[in-house]
């Protein structure tokens, strides 16, 4: 029999924001649910409402938009970060964007809307939900000035300074798409001729 999964970190990245009471986390405890996840299976599909909230134990996840049959890699998510689409959740309009396992993954779970919920039941949740909203909007104002001014072989370097492990974990044809470059380019900045 496995052990039970330990949700410590899960706890330890929300203390950061505001610390919880022993109540206040055992009111959240009780909302959670683990999740296994294969290589290449979709946690959220696009044309979907996306109705949970999930937070990387173990594993990689990548946010992908199909336009016009090509596939476009636009963000990644790896342990101790969460896994979800905000912007389905808050509108309740289908998810533009599928959101697929990368690896071997487990994600611990909540549904967004009692999250919500439970955002407005204390002072503590209140500023947990605030923060992690003003973090998704800094972000996503990031990736967005990035992909329009940046060019691909500064998002490359950006991407070495910032996280480098994800070149030990994830595809190179992935990383290239997400860069906006191909393989070869990629290859040719990896490993540069002397």
């Amino acid at each position: 029999m496995s052990k039970p999964l330990d949700y410590k970190p899960l706890q330890t990245y929300l203390n950061k924001f505001a610390l919880l009471d022993e109540r206040e986390w055992q009111s959240f405890n009780e909302l959670l649910f683990i999740r296994h996840f294969d290589k290449k299976e979709i946690f959220q599909a696009a044309g979907k409402q996306c109705k949970t909230v999930g937070f990387v134990m173990e594993g990689c996840f990548r946010w992908v938009k199909n336009h016009n049959g090509e596939e476009r890699t636009f963000d990644f998510a790896i342990e101790q970060e969460f896994v979800t689409n905000y912007y389905s959740i808050l509108t309740k309009k289908p998810s533009e964007v599928d959101i697929i396992a990368i690896e071997r993954s487990i994600l611990v779970c909540v549904d967004a809307d009692k999250l919500l919920q439970l955002f407005d039941s204390t002072f503590s949740w209140q500023k947990i939900g605030r923060h992690l909203a003003e973090h998704t909007a800094c972000y996503c104002l990031e990736r967005l000035v990035a992909a329009y001014y940046e060019s691909p072989q500064t998002r490359y370097k950006h991407l070495m300074m910032t996280a480098p492990e994800l070149f030990l974990r994830i595809p190179h044809y992935i990383l290239a798409n997400y860069l906006g470059m191909t393989k070869e380019t990629l290859s040719r900045l990896r490993n540069p001729v002397k």
